[in-house]
């Protein structure tokens, strides 16, 4: 499980152009199989939890959270095996664009397993932090909820990413395809929490 094929090489290159280009801040692709999928929901289901802090402020702003977390989660077994898989994936197909997106190679040394109750309020509007560069992994493994992304902190205006279970989503960080500036981290959240929500994050220090 996990091997990066050839055609998932084309998929996450397809992938990678289409977030390289100047107006695009995330990405969405169909990429595991329902047996990938549930090796992990089944190994997330064994870790420890705890419940997150309800609101995080940074400077004038505040993110509200409504979820359960296990953090720093373990690189374990079907963890370990799709992170590596991503990382030298998604590497080997920027190095085959006209310009690699990546400065450099890197690894996943962030790695969180958040799972929302039925009901919940989700996560508030935020960019992740800058302290985290070139790209961030997010994978639902189950439930029914909207990660959405918007222009604006009120949130006026949301756009749903599509994270079915199955899908990967990509985000940009920073450092990715040459963005240093805040606008290069997108704003985001989760809401409509319906019938829950357990999902995956990956995230490099660079």
């Amino acid at each position: 499980m996990f091997k990066i094929t050839g055609k998932r090489h084309n998929q996450l290159r397809t992938a990678l152009a289409r977030l390289a280009t100047p107006s695009r801040r995330w990405v969405s692709l169909d990429f595991l199989t329902d047996a990938e999928i549930t090796a992990l929901k089944n190994l997330a289901g064994t870790q420890q939890f705890r419940t997150a802090q309800s609101e995080i402020v940074h400077r004038e702003n505040r993110v509200f959270q409504d979820f359960d977390v296990c953090f720093p989660a373990p690189r374990i077994g079907a963890f370990d095996d799709l992170a590596a898989g991503l990382e030298s994936g998604l590497f080997a197909a920027g190095a085959t664009l006209a310009q690699n997106p990546f400065e450099t190679r890197f690894q996943f040394d962030d790695f969180a397993i958040q799972r929302y109750p039925a009901g919940s309020r989700g996560i508030g509007i935020h960019r992740d932090g800058k302290r985290y560069k070139h790209i961030v992994v997010i994978i639902t493994l189950a439930g029914q909820s909207r990660l959405f992304s918007t222009t604006s902190r009120a949130g006026e205006t949301r756009q749903r990413i599509d994270d079915r279970p199955g899908r990967l989503v990509l985000l940009s960080a920073d450092g990715f395809a040459g963005r240093f500036d805040e606008d290069s981290r997108p704003l985001h959240g989760v809401d409509c929490v319906r019938t829950g929500r357990l999902s995956i994050g990956f995230r490099s220090f660079g």
